[in-house]
């Protein structure tokens, strides 16, 4: 029984110490904002997936995601292009299946509205280069860009950014 005891008190003793570890540890991440970086509908879903939901549209949120770090700030994604928020009936497709697209605000004022500039951001995260997710990377040329090698390798034809990067 006195070995049982013993076990017991180390299992809790071993319990506490890692409870009091990991209440120590602090996230390397403070703020986490989301970010309307563009609002659409598409007008055949079926694109998507053949033969499946035909002729039916569908609504589309693109967010993105501006996330203070230790390290810096970072953008997740950089939506449709900011100029389609002038656009007053946003931006059509030529295909009527494609996204009709809208930006009811811009990337630029809403960094602006929390106080962060275009040069405060350290990192610009691409999730995939379709143009809904990297309408805006020119607004961060000092920024480093993170984007998945065969992502960056896909693109049809060169992107322009600000500087001498570029996006294939």
């Amino acid at each position: 029984m006195t070995r049982l005891g013993a076990g017991i008190a180390a299992i809790v003793m071993l319990s506490i110490s890692a409870a009091a570890a990991s209440a120590q540890t602090k996230s390397a991440v403070d703020k986490l904002y989301i970010l309307n970086c563009g609002e659409g509908v598409a007008g055949d879903i079926s694109r998507w997936s053949p033969g499946v939901n035909v002729g039916k549209s569908m609504d589309f949120a693109d967010n993105c995601y501006l996330i203070h770090h230790t390290q810096g700030w970072l953008l997740w994604d950089t939506g449709i292009p900011d100029a389609v928020a002038v656009m007053p009936d946003g931006q059509a497709p030529a295909d009527p299946k494609a996204t009709h697209w809208w930006r009811p605000k811009t990337l630029a004022s809403q960094l602006d509205q929390l106080g962060v500039k275009p040069t405060d951001i350290k990192f610009v995260a691409i999730s995939h280069t379709h143009g809904d997710h990297i309408g805006n990377v020119e607004l961060f040329p000092q920024s480093m860009l993170l984007v998945q090698k065969a992502e960056y390798e896909w693109r049809a034809r060169p992107v322009r950014l600000a500087s001498s990067r570029s996006i294939r």
